[in-house]
């Protein structure tokens, strides 16, 4: 071949070569993928951006729904601060106990209940409070102690209510139930008419109410139910050194 022929034949090769350059290798192509690689980098950073803004809207809505569930669970727990309790107002261990003076198993944990509040009067709130579905009288029994706070007895009737159960539980008739609290309460020295007026006007019915429903609210499938230190929920009966047991581990 000859040499001019060589040239023609080298420049044909060189400009085909440059025709079938991938695209990518010509400057509007390397000019595209530098767009299209700052575009995918935006893409990107935007939605890490809009992703954690997501994520803490998220964590904010659920903080402030658990804030309000925490706060709407320990007013259920600890009520509206009227009910009957034995121990100090500042404690280390608080005990609440959802409890029914017709129910058996209350009355198993009643003396430890008191025992525990004597022995540990200084570190420790006990508190009472009612629900009452055990029995037709259930309700009765609750306003009958409550009724006997206002005469600052409601500690002797609890104790009293829980001793002479079986004496409430075999009244023949509703009128033989209420001569035995009248009875009881004539024992205890206190004002039988004012306690008659008391009970006869459910004056502690709205009280009552607050019990049963905050007990609801909090899932009680039975007495007595008890809160320690509000969060440790137990159901059954206590006894004395299951309570000791608790209260000392707590104050350790």
């Amino acid at each position: 071949m000859a040499l001019e022929e060589r040239l023609k034949f080298a420049e044909m090769k060189a400009r085909h070569q440059g025709a079938l350059r991938p695209w990518y290798k010509k400057w509007w192509g390397a000019l595209i993928l530098l767009i299209l690689g700052l575009l995918l980098i935006f893409l990107v950073v935007a939605g890490l951006y809009l992703n954690d803004k997501i994520k803490q809207i998220l964590a904010e809505r659920e903080q402030n729904f658990s804030q309000q569930q925490q706060q709407g669970y320990l007013s259920a727990v600890n009520g509206n601060g009227d009910n009957h309790y034995l121990g100090t107002a500042k404690p280390q261990v608080t005990i609440i106990e959802f409890g029914d003076f017709a129910c058996s198993v209350c009355r198993q944990s009643s003396a430890g209940f008191r025992a525990m509040a004597e022995k540990y009067g200084d570190q420790v709130k006990m508190v009472w409070r009612d629900y009452p579905v055990v029995s037709q009288h259930s309700i009765i029994l609750a306003l009958a102690a409550r009724c006997a706070g206002d005469q600052d007895k409601f500690w002797e009737f609890h104790d009293r209510l829980f001793a002479d159960q079986a004496d409430f539980a075999g009244a023949p008739s509703d009128e033989a139930f209420g001569e035995l609290l009248d009875a009881l309460a004539a024992e205890l020295k206190m004002d039988v008419i004012k306690f008659d007026d008391c009970l006869n006007q459910q004056t502690y019915i709205k009280q009552i109410n607050r019990d049963y429903t905050d007990g609801g609210f909090l899932e009680i499938i039975g007495t007595p139910t008890w809160f320690v230190n509000d969060y440790y929920k137990i159901t059954g009966a206590l006894s004395e050194e299951k309570l000791e047991e608790l209260i000392t581990g707590l104050l350790k």
